[in-house]
């Protein structure tokens, strides 16, 4: 801090720090000088159980899928990361790199193109978002498949798995991961493709 000594009111940038760390979030800085500091800070989403039949006259709802807590979620394919918001990108690369996953990232289709090819097509899954600038998601996995028919491929999205897998192929198999999503489903759905 830069306050005077006893001038401090809040918890202290080391004290959320460890609070983020402990909940399993992540925090991140863009700091310029002589306009300031931005904190962004990324929690998990809290599930609530399902309440017992009958209580409050409510029909309990179905448990929400999460994954296995004993999994394990590591691996050591490489991952093109394909994502137009930093801020998401950035979380999925921590994620899936602290998972032992070697990752490269693109902010659209025209870039993972690009990154692709720099590789030499020694990529072994793909996760991409489905709206982007230059290049959506179901584009870029056309153009993949005609150079590596067999790449694996996850699509993240706010919208419906079928708003936009009507305008691919009948045999366009691919994962498909839901906005918002926890860094945990992240990484469990990119093992389950990698498996499958």
């Amino acid at each position: 801090t830069t306050k005077e000594v006893g001038k401090g009111t809040g918890l202290g940038l080391s004290m959320v720090y460890g609070i983020i760390k402990q909940t399993g979030g992540f925090i991140f800085c863009d700091s310029e000088v002589g306009k300031g500091s931005v904190f962004r800070i990324f929690l998990p989403r809290h599930i609530a159980e399902a309440r017992k039949a009958g209580e409050a006259g409510e029909v309990p709802a179905a448990p929400a899928k999460i994954a296995d807590p004993a999994k394990d979620l590591s691996g050591s394919a490489t991952v093109l990361l394909v994502e137009d918001e930093d801020a998401v990108r950035m979380g999925g690369m921590r994620a899936l790199k602290s998972r032992g996953y070697t990752v490269h990232e693109a902010s659209s289709g025209v870039e993972a193109l690009e990154v692709y090819e720099a590789l030499g097509g020694k990529v072994d899954i793909v996760v991409s978002d489905v709206v982007m600038p230059e290049m959506d998601g179901p584009t870029l996995l056309g153009e993949l498949r005609k150079r590596q028919p067999d790449i694996k491929f996850i699509f993240v999205s706010g919208y419906a798995e079928d708003a936009f897998a009507k305008n691919l192929p009948a045999d366009a198999h691919f994962g498909f991961l839901p906005k918002p999503f926890s860094l945990k489903q992240l990484a469990t759905i990119v093992k389950d493709m990698l498996e499958s």
